[in-house]
């Protein structure tokens, strides 16, 4: 299973990085870098019955502020924020039905960027999830549907990368009801 997440990790880098080749370096502010609002990437990788979803997104976009909270209210933001993400991941993303598929939390967390932070003066943080996803029957040959706007409406932008055994396939969610078709 380790094989197929670092194959998946690679994959990711690599076009990310082939996408940060494409942009034309006229441009001086970069509209999709690594910290631009409302954009995050979301990755789902299976081995057999077996996969992971990996989800990286701007604080801003879930919580709504990116800065350390001080105050309860913003504390509290925080955390109701964040189960939020974790009781709803199942909605956000929708396998068939008939997979019976169970995605339960890994982790989630709030990350500081601080080289990031220094550059701009100013705070950023991302929020990384991973969460385990056990199916009864494997998600190949099915379709794959997208809501994460219903919970967080402020996303605007979800890079979506699939590997299901040797299919690999890539979408944007850049609104809800977005499916794809994982196919054989």
């Amino acid at each position: 299973m380790k094989t197929i997440f670092l194959a998946f990790t690679l994959f990711l880098c690599l076009t990310a990085f082939a996408k940060d080749k494409t942009v034309s370096t006229k441009l001086k502010h970069r509209e999709h870098g690594a910290h631009a609002h409302g954009a995050g990437t979301l990755g789902i990788a299976f081995e057999g019955l077996k996969g992971q979803l990996d989800f990286k997104i701007p604080s801003v976009s879930i919580i709504g502020f990116e800065y350390t909270p001080k105050t309860e209210k913003d504390k509290k933001i925080k955390l109701q924020q964040l189960a939020k993400l974790e009781n709803n991941i199942s909605e956000m993303v929708q396998f068939t039905p008939n997979l019976h598929c169970v995605i339960t939390k890994d982790k989630v967390e709030v990350i500081k960027d601080e080289k990031e932070s220094q550059e701009a003066h100013a705070e950023h943080s991302d929020i990384t999830a991973i969460f385990n996803i056990n199916c009864a029957q494997s998600p190949a040959g099915t379709e794959l549907t997208f809501n994460f706007q219903k919970h967080f409406p402020d996303i605007n932008d979800l890079d979506v990368q699939i590997i299901v055994g040797d299919i690999q396939k890539s979408i944007e969610a850049k609104k809800n009801g977005t499916r794809i078709l994982i196919e054989k």
